[in-house]
């Protein structure tokens, strides 16, 4: 139980495919090696994830009243998965999107599609629907938040017609106000499988999700790493997972931009780097943001001696944003590796059966092309297999390990 007068934490995992496996490193690191230094669980009352991130924080948020189990299940699930099972090209689908776009409007309606809950995407997602349907016992969320093992769990999407980031949040307590912003709103309820996969939705190669009459598809169009909900839910402290090493400014060596191809990049490398663009770049600029909220309220109170800086300020931010500032304590744990050179690594490996189908080997090899095999984005986000993710499960574990004494201090009241 969180002390009634300590700070809140939140855990706010990213999106980001295959790379997720990260995540469940970090997490068993944090879970099962960490308790030893603090001589107890490490407390996390908000779970906010995306994507990938969201299936991670809804498996943790249903099994965080057995820490240890639920660290090692993870772990288990990310090392056992096999690429030819879990990746597979849906061709009916490929062929229902050619008939919408080039058949449907001269067709009877009685010929048309029938409305269906899954739609687009060039990959199957069967096998991750009856993964994560199969393991993530979902009622359990709601016993756990009754028993104050959390506070408030949530997911994001984003709805397709209108481009809004849509959080959907399970929570101990009412939802605070969110915010006047159209753009992002907050559903309070249950959170379901449904929901999960529609924040799971990569754009392009997985299918969207429809939610009564609307459609959703990965909450990281608009909303990668969740920081915003975290704070509305109340974090004082706030512990990211990120899964991209650092920005491309930060990585990119002068060297290197003399090496660079000439010819135009192939598909699946203009993919993988669309893929960053939407779903991994906002993170720098989300912390600058907080980094300079924090600034000022500290400012503030140095330049205001009585002390009421803040507290004046807030009376009129509530009435334009529903909640007011407070100075939140961040801490990052990314890769110390590149992630796509370890993904690029791995698949030239791999042997012509790896990839259970023709064109999937077309497509890695293709992926392969630029950047003289160094790298590959769109790769690392689709080898879900135990050989690659089970690399990244070992980096996550020992990249927490070099924080440690940073996260003793963050779970540390």
């Amino acid at each position: 139980m969180r002390s009634s007068d300590g700070p809140r934490r939140a855990l706010v995992l990213s999106g980001g495919g295959a790379r997720g496996a990260y995540e469940a490193g970090v997490l068993r690191y944090i879970l099962e090696v960490l308790p030893q230094s603090l001589g107890h669980a490490p407390r996390l009352d908000i779970i906010c994830g995306t994507s990938v991130g969201a299936i991670n924080g809804a498996w943790l948020a249903a099994t965080l009243d057995e820490p240890v189990y639920s660290a090692r299940r993870m772990e288990e699930l990310w090392r056992s998965l096999k690429f030819s099972r879990m990746v597979q090209l849906s061709y009916s689908e490929l062929f229902r999107s050619f008939r919408r776009s080039i058949l449907d409007p001269r067709m009877p309606r009685r010929l048309r599609s029938r409305v269906r809950n899954r739609s687009g995407g060039v990959l199957k997602t069967s096998f991750f629907d009856r993964l994560v349907g199969g393991e993530v016992p979902f009622q359990r969320i709601a016993r756990n938040l009754k028993r104050g093992v959390l506070e408030s769990v949530s997911v994001s999407a984003t709805e397709l017609f209108t481009g809004r980031t849509t959080v959907f949040v399970q929570s101990a307590r009412p939802v605070p106000p969110w915010t006047r912003d159209p753009r992002q709103i907050a559903i309070s309820g249950p959170l379901t499988l449904t929901q999960v996969m529609a924040s799971a939705a990569i754009p392009v190669l997985f299918p969207a999700v429809r939610i009564d009459d609307h459609w959703y598809s990965d909450g990281g169009l608009r909303q990668n790493t969740p920081i915003s909900p975290a704070l509305r839910l109340g974090a004082d402290r706030v512990l990211i997972i990120a899964l991209r090493r650092r920005s491309l400014e930060e990585r990119l060596e002068p060297s290197q931009t003399a090496s660079l191809p000439e010819e135009h990049p192939n598909p699946a490398f203009v993919l993988g780097k669309l893929l960053d663009a939407l779903l991994l770049d906002p993170l720098d600029y989300d912390l600058d943001v907080l980094f300079r909220i924090n600034a000022i309220l500290e400012y503030g109170d140095e330049a205001f001696h009585d002390g009421d800086f803040v507290s004046e300020l807030n009376e009129v931010i509530r009435a334009h944003r529903g909640q007011g500032y407070r100075v939140v304590t961040p801490m990052l744990v990314r890769p110390g590796r590149d992630i796509g050179a370890l993904a690029a690594r791995f698949a030239r490996a791999q042997g012509d059966d790896f990839w259970g189908s023709a064109p999937l080997r077309s497509l890695a090899l293709r992926a392969l092309e630029n950047q003289g095999s160094r790298e590959s984005d769109l790769l690392s986000y689709l080898l879900f297999d135990g050989g690659y993710t089970g690399e990244l499960i070992d980096m996550g574990f020992h990249d927490a390990e070099l924080l440690h004494d940073d996260l003793v201090e963050f779970f540390t009241d």
